[in-house]
């Protein structure tokens, strides 16, 4: 059995397992970025491919029931993809534009801008 095919429980598990489709797909090949409006990046894949990244500010703590509509409003617009950034912001990872619109409108419902 070689190293990297040997399971263990020792570190994290490989991020990449993680990533949703159209990352992985297109990995390292972005052709450009766009700022249609503040708070919505639209990323270009060299593919035509096309990912929105739409964040929201949080406070650095969270309750589990934040968590918790951020992870229903990730299932009803993104196929379950968010992530958080390294100032503790929420990014949704859409990969329907359609979908961009209604999930601000529901975050700013919520009191997320």
């Amino acid at each position: 059995m070689s190293a990297s095919s040997r399971i263990t429980d020792i570190g994290p598990p490989h991020y990449g397992q993680f990533l949703p489709e159209i990352i992985k797909k297109n990995y390292g090949k972005w052709a450009y970025h766009e700022i249609p409006r503040a708070g919505v990046l639209k990323h270009v894949a060299e593919s035509g491919d096309v990912l929105f990244s739409v964040r929201a500010a949080t406070p650095r703590i969270l309750n589990v029931k934040s968590i918790r509509t951020f992870a229903d409003l990730a299932d009803k617009y993104t196929g379950g993809h968010l992530r958080w950034t390294s100032r503790n912001n929420v990014e949704f990872l859409v990969t329907d534009e359609k979908n961009v619109q209604p999930l601000i409108e529901e975050l700013q419902a919520l009191g997320y801008p």
